[in-house]
């Protein structure tokens, strides 16, 4: 499986643990899981080579290059609601290229399909996973 989630949260998969936020009954307001859910089925069916790591945060997805790195590269966010859907994401300006320490650049859509662009031109710039072949064909698709 191309995204797993780091050995410090080993305990569950990442996609076992945004099942939980899937609402249960219509009463609910807010559904966390089932955009994250999307979110993860698009990583594992654009990376079948790549392993990339996540690490959850609240219900944010924080994705890594590697296991160990204290050093995230792109944080994704998603909410659904029957009036509101939203996902936010932000990814780590490269150090040769970032005006100040920790520069990020972050943005916002409603539409999953603008998000999956968004993630891999996030991959892309933040540099986290340099050279990688099925990160350029991703990009190459979705850069027009």
């Amino acid at each position: 499986m191309p995204i797993v989630r780091r050995s410090e949260q080993k305990r569950q998969t990442l996609e076992d643990f945004y099942r939980e936020f899937v609402p249960k009954s219509e009463d609910t307001f807010e559904d966390v899981g089932t955009p994250m859910l999307e979110v993860l089925k698009f990583l594992n069916t654009s990376f079948k080579n790549t392993v990339i790591y996540g690490l959850t945060s609240h219900t944010h997805l924080l994705l890594f290059n590697n296991d160990k790195s204290d050093k995230f590269y792109i944080l994704i966010a998603g909410y659904q609601s029957e009036y509101y859907n939203e996902f936010i994401i932000e990814y780590v300006i490269p150090e040769d290229k970032r005006p100040w320490e920790d520069a990020v650049i972050k943005g916002r859509t409603r539409e999953l399909e603008d998000l999956k662009k968004m993630i891999i031109i996030s991959m892309i710039e933040s540099g986290g996973w340099k050279d990688n072949p099925e990160l350029e064909i991703c990009f190459k698709k979705y850069k027009s």
